[in-house]
């Protein structure tokens, strides 16, 4: 839907109705000026009767009325330092706020990194709390804080997830060797959304030709707690931006297995090729075997 701009009112020509206007006052001066007649012509008044008694008494009687009730009306009162005036009223309807203590003020916690207990020996554990899982990585990655997200992105949309982490961030120019995530499918299929996360996250992630990705048929896996899925495999050849990043290559591993909270998750790993700490489909595999669901 467009973004609606700001609302004009129509000019008045253009309304259903037009304004309300008086007719000229020439047209309305003096009505019943046809019905007065000059002062001459008016018959002589009656003669006059001394009536100055009555109206005196009455006039006296309605002062005498009018001083009974102003005293009553703005005789003094005890209460009258008490009670409360319209102005009061409203005064005291009107709602105060006020500053809450000190002691009430609280600070956000300090987010640490979201790991856990690892199962794996030299491991350590990345606890998925949104998700309900938790898996192990090598003791010198950099396990990001709860809630961050990452991922990537293109043409063609998005593929990303929580509980992630990484290694290598920087070790070329703009480029992170080893990134990991859990990303939530809408497959029901575990061998079906590994091929297909796998595809995308190669696609959106690596710049390259096409005709260089494969994606390797799914195969089982159980991991030692006993889950089983399905792992998947996208390798290629890319172009990284900056002529100091000496990797050419690149895998995305990826295990799809029914979640806790959700039908389908994926454990993703995308990560550059032949170089220094890259991550083999031995090690990609092995990660994948420390996946468990946690309370």
């Amino acid at each position: 839907m467009p973004e609606p701009g700001p609302f004009e009112y129509p000019p008045l020509e253009n309304m259903p109705y037009q304004p309300f206007e008086f007719p000229a006052l020439d047209d309305h001066r003096d009505p019943f000026q046809a019905r007065y007649t000059e002062v001459g012509s008016m018959p002589p008044p009656p003669p006059r009767r001394n009536s100055a008694g009555p109206v005196l008494a009455v006039i006296g009687a309605v002062l005498v009325l009018a001083g009974v009730v102003a005293a009553g009306l703005y005789a003094p009162s005890s209460s009258d330092d008490t009670r409360e005036t319209p102005s009061t009223r409203l005064a005291l309807s009107v709602p105060r706020t006020t500053s809450p203590p000190p002691s009430a003020i609280t600070t956000p916690p300090i987010r640490t990194p979201a790991t856990t207990a690892a199962v794996l020996p030299g491991y350590q554990g990345v606890e998925v709390a949104s998700r309900g899982v938790a898996y192990d990585v090598p003791a010198g990655w950099t396990v990001d804080k709860p809630g961050i997200i990452r991922g990537f992105e293109g043409d063609g949309g998005r593929m990303s997830g929580t509980g992630t982490t990484v290694d290598g961030q920087d070790y070329c120019e703009s480029s992170t060797r080893t990134v990991t995530f859990v990303h939530r499918s809408s497959q029901e299929d575990p061998a079906t959304a590994a091929a297909e996360v796998a595809r995308r996250v190669a696609e959106f992630g690596f710049e390259g030709p096409e005709w260089g990705r494969r994606t390797s048929p799914a195969s089982p896996v159980t991991t030692l707690s006993g889950i089983t899925g399905q792992m998947s495999e996208t390798s290629g050849t890319w172009t990284p931006e900056s002529a100091e990043c000496a990797s050419t290559r690149f895998s995305v591993y990826t295990f799809a297995f029914p979640g806790p909270q959700h039908p389908m998750l994926v454990l993703t790993i995308a990560a550059d090729r032949e170089v220094a700490g890259e991550v083999t489909p031995e090690l990609a595999r092995e990660i994948f075997s420390s996946v468990r669901l946690i309370e």
